[in-house]
């Protein structure tokens, strides 16, 4: 394999496929990247069988072929080395690979490329097209609410449910849940129910732009899922399971409404948080006709806030986590929030006001008690 690059362009396709590779990985060649010499075109994969990344840039190629780097070393080198052209070769029948810059050469030995696993194929029974910056500021609103624990698997995916023009996210760790609703622009082919690891959809928001007219190519097979945008591609294995009833949670009725400047909840929400205990860091909201009172008082010292509210129903007091309201809001991406209540430990939901398309579900945490006592 014979290849040459500007170092500038191979240290962005390293940085954008090493994020999946692991330098430990039981299988010592995925600790590596696969380098792909074809056509006009060098092919980076970075794979721990459960995720793949996939990216092609054009490059000079002198002689085709392919061969796997250690990502711990080849990423901080390339990184590392002066901005000119990077040429690199492999020798014959050998895994080690010469990388020469300007006057320079270094050498990094790696593993034949025949003993990197093979990799599925691009099928699928359904596809549809999603604007990239349209699925990114999706894929926000839903996966701050994706659990982390690994006991339970299911909650550490979103759920995918392709519906007659629709496509629903939905992500929840039993003590928060986020919807979000996306109108298709061609009809799936039949409807789908799929729950796509969290840690891929990460990938595809980093890795999705914020232009308009770029597109997303999804590809969902019976346990696979391929996003195809540009020169990158990802394909990620499917947690199997069955995804909870979310819409039997979500409340229909409330005894409270407020609207609330978003900014100002999270500015205020940061402050006191500040103050609330590490094992147990919930903060107080009472909601009153024009006003949102936010405070917490601890053996640190107590702090308490008003911010403006345009409130119906009830007067109410309910606790939340700090971390879990705070993300919530964040995620919403409006300036103003409405918070809707059907009791002080019933779940409450944020959402856009007038937004129908999304939604964040919260559970109140319990008032704590003996908080001010030493």
């Amino acid at each position: 394999m014979r290849f040459t690059s500007e170092r500038e362009k191979l240290a962005e396709a390293i940085g954008v496929v090493q994020k999946v590779v692991s330098a430990r990985s039981p299988l010592p060649v995925l600790s590596g990247i696969l380098f792909e010499a074809r056509g006009s075109s060098l092919i980076l994969t970075g794979s721990d069988m459960d995720l793949t990344i996939q990216y092609a840039v054009d490059v000079e190629v002198e002689e085709e072929g392919a061969v796997v780097l250690p990502v711990r070393y080849i990423a901080s080198l390339i990184r590392h080395l002066p901005d000119v052209p990077v040429h690199f070769h492999t020798l014959p029948e050998s895994a080690s690979t010469v990388i020469t810059y300007g006057a320079s050469q270094l050498s990094i030995h790696g593993f034949e490329a025949e003993q990197y696993p093979v990799l599925p194929q691009i099928t699928g029974s359904v596809r549809f097209s999603l604007p990239q910056d349209l699925l990114k500021a999706a894929l926000r609103q839903v996966l701050f609410a994706v659990s982390s624990d690994d006991a339970r698997p299911i909650f550490t995916g979103v759920l995918w449910q392709l519906r007659p023009g629709e496509l629903r996210l939905v992500a929840t760790d039993t003590f928060r849940l986020a919807l979000r609703r996306l109108n298709l622009r061609e009809e799936p082919s039949r409807e789908l129910d799929l729950i796509v690891p969290g840690k891929a959809l990460g990938e595809v928001a980093r890795l999705a732009g914020d232009e308009e007219e770029g597109e997303v190519e999804v590809v969902c097979g019976d346990n696979h899922i391929f996003f195809l945008m540009g020169g990158v591609k990802i394909y990620s294995r499917l947690i199997a399971g069955q995804f909870p009833m979310y819409e039997q949670v979500i409340p229909r009725e409330f005894v409270t409404r407020a609207r609330l400047i978003t900014r100002e909840v999270m500015e205020a929400t940061e402050r006191a948080s500040l103050l609330a205990k590490d094992n147990l860091p919930v903060i107080q909201f009472t909601i009153q006709e024009k006003r949102c009172i936010i405070s917490v008082q601890t053996q640190a010292g107590w702090i308490r806030e008003e911010v403006e509210a345009q409130a119906a129903g009830e007067p109410m007091e309910v606790w939340f986590n700090a971390r879990f309201i705070s993300e919530g809001l964040k995620a919403l991406g409006s300036e103003e929030a409405e918070l809707s209540l059907t009791g002080p430990l019933s779940a409450a939901v944020l959402r856009p006001p007038g937004d129908e398309s999304y939604l964040s579900l919260l559970l109140p945490a319990k008032p704590p008690r003996g908080e001010w006592e030493e």
